[in-house]
């Protein structure tokens, strides 16, 4: 079969591929399938020259699981918000069509739409989990928070210090780290005459060992999401530290502005943003343990799933666990529950998946 012309653009891509499944013995598209394929391809290229900006044939497998979990069925009123496995699943199919069609005319070398890419049907989506000795090492690998924080330290060590640990500590998913603005954090030293986006300074505060909480209200597309947590003492400190390097950046302060911002500050942190975050911080930590494939995956539903582990661990009631990572039923529990007191040992090996 000869091969077909690169296309000159993204449309000239979808119209080969429709073109091609004309020609197939079952038939073309319907008039309403070819309208929602069409939709579903024209987004995935609106998103890739809006977080990269990338060309469609240089999209990667992250790339991909990114787009996938920033779907948002209810638009993009509140930033990112999750959507059901159903239609990810869907749009996954439908962009492995597509992409093995410009692989078979040679206009990509490799299917970004690989099982790297792929979601779980399950509210968890991906297991992989890491074992008590890995886990405790990642959370070590996180220096302690300083508030203020040093005059010398990078701004974003900071914020991404507060990443990882609402990540590892509070178990927070992309989408709701995307979706932080100012005004979700609550705490006696954001709730003053100050404004919303200025602090008091912490000498203000009461002392580390009996300052308060910080709380943060979190919401998403399932009622389960929508829930106020309450994070431990070495988070708290951390997106305190974070808040008062912020306030200092040339960047608005009121309460419906992002919390964490971009390496150009130019708005809200992108799924692939987090996701590179969070995979640098275990490559870093735990790369001389594993090889290099073992690790590529590991991101911040890696890091999810592994804090909720710990809480199994830890032996906290299941309406506890729900409630703190926004779940809606105990079943969503049961594929992470084979890893619970599964790798205490020194040689307990590899993460567990």
């Amino acid at each position: 079969m000869s091969k077909l012309p690169f296309p000159s653009t993204t449309e000239d891509v979808f119209k080969a591929w429709a073109l091609e499944r004309a020609t197939q013995r079952k038939g073309g598209l319907s008039p309403r399938s070819l309208a929602s394929y069409h939709s579903l391809w024209a987004g995935w290229t609106e998103f890739l020259l809006a977080h990269g900006p990338l060309s469609w044939n240089e999209a990667k497998s992250p790339d991909v699981r990114a787009y996938l979990e920033a779907l948002s069925p209810r638009g993009q009123a509140r930033g990112m918000l999750q959507v059901s496995t159903v239609t990810q699943r869907r749009y996954f199919r439908v962009l492995k069509k597509i992409y093995a069609f410009a692989q078979a005319q040679d206009w990509v070398a490799d299917n970004p739409v690989d099982a790297g890419a792929s979601v779980s049907p399950t509210e968890q989506m991906d297991s992989l989990v890491f074992h008590a000795l890995d886990w405790d090492a990642l959370l070590q690998a996180v220096p302690p928070p300083i508030d203020p924080p040093p005059q010398d330290q990078p701004w974003l060590e900071v914020r991404d210090q507060a990443i990882l640990r609402l990540m590892m500590q509070s178990a927070l998913t992309v989408a709701e780290l995307a979706g932080l603005d100012i005004g979700d954090v609550q705490h006696p030293r954001l709730g003053s005459s100050h404004g919303v986006g200025e602090l008091w300074p912490a000498e203000e505060a009461a002392s580390s060992a009996n300052a308060p909480a910080v709380m943060l209200d979190l919401s998403g597309a399932r009622k389960a999401q929508d829930r106020r947590i309450t994070l431990p003492v070495e988070a708290s400190a951390a997106v305190l530290a974070w808040l008062t390097v912020r306030s200092a950046l040339p960047l608005p302060q009121d309460a419906g502005t992002p919390l964490f911002v971009s390496r150009k500050k130019a708005g809200r942190l992108t799924p692939r943003a987090l996701f590179h975050l969070a995979n640098r911080h275990v490559s870093a930590t735990l790369g001389p343990r594993y090889p290099d494939t073992v690790l590529a995956h590991a991101g911040p539903m890696t890091l999810r799933n592994s804090c909720i582990v710990r809480w199994l661990d830890a032996g906290l009631p299941d309406d506890d666990i729900l409630a703190r990572a926004g779940l809606r039923e105990a079943q969503a529990l049961l594929r992470l529950r084979k890893h619970v007191h599964a790798a205490d040992a020194a040689d307990s090996g590899a993460p567990q998946a």
